[in-house]
């Protein structure tokens, strides 16, 4: 006989009815813990346990679990929760409104999303449980992308049968969601008017500017005001009931087909390759350093580009990984000895084959650098020049593997040609020991350092001719106030001027001054669908060695959706391939993450790495900014003992300070007194 069904509504103010229909009463914490199991399947005690008792010790919160399940079975008299003894599971026969939907979702049904109303666990209050809160947070924004997708996939296909009475009911289910999404108004704006009611639709369009002007102090899109301006005229629409795609973005606001205003700063590059100098290229983010440094480099020869991306600085080694991989895959044809493979797999887990011995002390690590270097020269031997960009993410153990290459060269260590090196970095952020290195060479004739100014006025104006579009009279000189004659902040205020339909009125009233991550930046952002935006997001937590398949792991999402969102991001130029396209686009998403949604996303990127062999530094790093602590000081403690037997001692002793700081703050202070008993690390000079 089957066992009665109980169901559970997560949606809008969350209630349990017995199989009656009868409505439960349950407390929060119980509410929380079926809406957890409900989501997450078969989950531990301990870390039910945490979530729900986050003040309290392990034991104790153990034990008030066990009494809330009693309690929960006393009032329901059914067993709902199925208790193992280090797990909970949620019946089968309990049914879940937000089971459905997910249910639906995996079989490309859409009813669950549409009629799921409200937000999950709506009036629930979890302010003292900030590690729930931030996973109810995180789920609340993967229910909102499911709806978005659902309400899209919806409206076309009423709209394409003609049920325009229909799809205004729902876009107005929508926009009520929603009252903040352009893209929700518009759509229930355009179908009100195809229903015949346009009175209607512009009503609509007036709350969403009193919403706007009230909740951000912004007003509507031009898209938005346009199709305003078009009803209240009485004219037609377009016919496709596709949400207003964006205008194609010019070419040329990708890449400018010249370089403007860097004349002066080619001839004395072009002086310093005369004299065999290195070449520092130094600016504002934003000031074209890459570009005129690539440019430069390959108009001479074939060119390699180095990466420094952030995060770096904390991880020994990370850029020389990166580095050696480009080089493997500039030089397919090399053929490894099995020694260079032993060595480079210290640095390149994917050439490992079977156990590689520690290091055997300082002669062991020249040796590493050797075969470093050998492999280099193999490698660069077609290689003209190499870009190594931002080196102020550089780490200091691929600094010190670095210099041992270059007095390798300089001394005749190596028969091979050397490529030629030009290199560039943000002003003002070097860190003291490099910038000292910089200046020596500068002052003893080795180097020439050139400091890339902003653009005047006649140079935005010979850099908006190049683009061919309709500028506005006067453009110009309100770029040059506005952006500062910062050439990103020029271009992308430029994209932004396209997309929004300003090229022939200019710059609007109310835009913020942009700074380095700024207005532009951030409105350009604001126009991603949900899953561009969380995959962007999930790429700026992973810092700079993200990939296709981590940020959808780190999702949890399937891989053809996050895919798809990647084309949305590439299209927007967010994405090059698998990095952003610009530092300040990378700041711009990371910064505009809410904390709680960033704090759950470095959980999952912990989680991650964990399990696919990422740099035990990494994984401690992401479990700290997490908010978990205990976990993350297991993970320095593995980076400091990886550090140890890399002979990076210096960084050993930080990563053990930082193991303590973290088992300290999560009150073990008997592993606080066990590392501070421990033998110190010898520190190395370098």
């Amino acid at each position: 006989m089957p066992r009665p069904t109980w169901q559970l509504d997560l949606f809008g103010h969350p209630r349990l009815l017995d199989p009656d229909g009868r409505d439960v009463r349950a407390d929060r914490k119980s509410l929380a813990l079926l809406a957890y199991l409900a989501l997450e399947g078969p989950s531990s005690r301990s870390r039910l346990a945490g979530l729900l008792w986050p003040d309290t010790v392990e034991a104790t919160a153990r034990n008030n679990l066990v009494h809330k399940l009693r309690r929960l079975r006393a009032r329901t008299g059914a067993d709902l929760v199925d208790a193992e003894e280090t797990t909970l599971t949620l019946r089968p026969d309990v049914e879940v409104d937000a089971c459905a939907l997910l249910l639906d979702r995996r079989h490309n049904r859409h009813g669950a999303v549409l009629n799921g109303a409200g937000l999950l666990l709506d009036g629930v209050d979890v302010d003292d449980l900030p590690d729930f809160q931030d996973w109810l947070l995180a789920w609340r924004e993967r229910l909102d992308t499911y709806r978005w997708e659902a309400f899209n996939h919806e409206l076309t296909r009423l709209e394409d049968a003609g049920a325009y009475v229909q799809a205004a009911a729902l876009a107005a289910r929508w926009a009520d969601l929603d009252p903040l999404s352009e893209d929700a108004a518009r759509r229930s704006m355009r179908f009100q008017y195809l229903a015949g009611d346009p009175s209607g639709a512009l009503r609509t369009y007036a709350r969403l500017r009193q919403t706007l002007d009230r909740e951000l102090g912004a007003e509507p899109q031009a898209l938005t005001q346009a199709l305003a301006q078009e009803i209240g005229r009485g004219g037609g629409l377009p016919a496709s009931g596709a949400p207003p795609a964006r205008p194609p973005l010019p070419l040329g606001v990708f890449r400018p087909p010249a370089l403007i205003g860097r004349e002066a700063a080619w001839g004395r590059m072009e002086a310093a390759w005369q004299a065999g100098q290195l070449i520092y290229l130094t600016g504002a983010p934003g000031t074209g350093k890459t570009r005129l440094a690539l440019d430069f480099a390959r108009s001479k020869g074939t060119t390699l580009r180095l990466e420094h991306r952030p995060g770096d600085e904390t991880v020994p080694y990370s850029s020389s990984a990166r580095w050696t991989r480009e080089m493997l895959r500039h030089a397919p044809h090399l053929t490894l000895t099995p020694l260079q493979k032993r060595e480079l797999s210290r640095i390149l887990p994917e050439l490992r084959e079977g156990d590689v011995p520690p290091m055997n002390g300082e002669e062991g690590k020249l040796a590493f650098y050797e075969v470093l270097s050998q492999v280099a020269d193999l490698a660069l031997a077609d290689v003209t020049a190499v870009v190594s960009d931002d080196i102020q993410h550089d780490d200091d153990a691929s600094q010190e593997s670095g210099r041992y290459y270059a007095a390798r060269a300089a001394t005749g260590g190596s028969a091979a040609p050397q490529p030629r090196v030009l290199l560039t970095f943000r002003q003002g952020e070097l860190s003291p020991q490099v910038d000292a290195v910089m200046r020596g060479l500068v002052d003893s004739g080795l180097a020439v350092l050139i400091e890339l100014q902003p653009l005047g006025v006649a140079d935005i104006r010979a850099l908006l001719d190049t683009l061919d579009l309709p500028f506005a009279p006067g453009l110009d000189e309100e770029l040059y106030r506005y952006a500062g004659g910062n050439p990103l902040f020029v271009l992308e205020t430029v994209k932004f001027l396209v997309e929004e339909g300003l090229l022939g009125r200019g710059l609007p009233e109310r835009l913020a001054p942009p700074g380095r991550t700024g207005s532009v930046l951030e409105r350009r952002l604001a126009r991603l669908s949900p899953a561009a935006l969380n995959a962007a997001r999930a790429a700026s937590v992973l810092h700079g060695d993200f990939t296709l398949e981590l940020v959808t792991a780190v999702l949890g999402a399937p891989l053809l959706a996050t895919a798809s969102a990647w084309e949305e991001l590439e299209a927007a130029q967010v994405m090059a391939g698998e990095r952003f396209s610009h530092d300040l686009l990378y700041e711009a998403v990371w910064r505009g993450t809410p904390e709680t949604v960033r704090r759950l996303l470095h959980r999952s990127a912990a989680r991650v790495l964990a399990g696919s062999g990422g740099h035990p530094q990494r994984v401690a790093e992401h479990w700290r900014e997490g908010a978990q602590p205990h976990e993350a000081a297991m993970w320095f403690e593995r980076a400091a003992q990886a550090a140890e037997a890399a002979l990076r001692l210096h960084e050993a002793e930080l990563c053990y300070r930082s193991a303590a700081e973290a088992y300290e703050a999560a009150g073990d202070l008997d592993a606080v007194r066990r590392l501070a008993a421990r033998p110190s690390p010898a520190h190395s000079v370098h």
